[in-house]
């Protein structure tokens, strides 16, 4: 495309006797394009989608979620749950070792049980399990190691998906930065 623009621009320099540092201008601009926001698009995953829990829950705002963005081996996202009244929310860096099996190994947001470190803050370093099972995700293992998957898959709506790449921290974070995860 860039090549076709460039062909007609130097044309058009042609035909209206446009000067060379004009020309050259005119080209490099063309070159160049108004810087705009990151479009990750990454490739999906196993992991990658919305997964929602919403036994024992009164509402639909109640239930438990994960929206995930998966590049590779490295799964971005967020997470919610509804306890003793309060919502908790935060996000995730974790790596997939396989289509069923992966390793939390950052997480940061609203001190709970899934974290203490807020996100202005950093992120606090785990290594806990996320993994699929029944085609169910599970953030637990149970005491016999087995999976007990418990996160329904959804559809992730577009705005959704859109959002969670529109954030700051999300092109960074697919791109292996911050953590160790590749």
């Amino acid at each position: 495309m860039r090549m076709w623009a460039m062909v007609a621009l130097l044309s058009l320099v042609g035909c209206t006797g446009l000067g060379t540092e004009q020309a050259d201008i005119a080209a490099a601009s063309s070159a160049s394009p108004m810087p705009q926001a990151p479009s990750v698009t990454p490739p999906g995953g196993a992991f990658a989608g919305e997964w929602e829990a919403c036994e024992g829950t009164t509402s639909p705002e109640e239930c438990g979620r994960y929206l995930l963005l998966q590049s590779g081996s490295r799964i971005c996202g967020t997470w919610f749950y509804f306890a003793t009244g309060r919502e908790y929310t935060g996000r995730i860096i974790a790596r997939a070792d396989s289509s069923t099996e992966a390793r939390r190994t950052h997480v940061c947001g609203r001190p709970g049980s899934a974290t203490d470190t807020e996100c202005e803050e950093g992120w606090q370093r785990i290594d806990k399990p996320l993994r699929i099972c029944n085609g169910k995700l599970s953030d637990l293992m149970r005491a016999d190691g087995s999976c007990s998957g418990y996160y329904q898959a959804v559809h992730m709506a577009k705005d959704h998906r859109d959002a969670l790449l529109a954030e700051p921290w999300m092109e960074d974070c697919l791109s292996g930065i911050p953590g160790d995860a590749p």
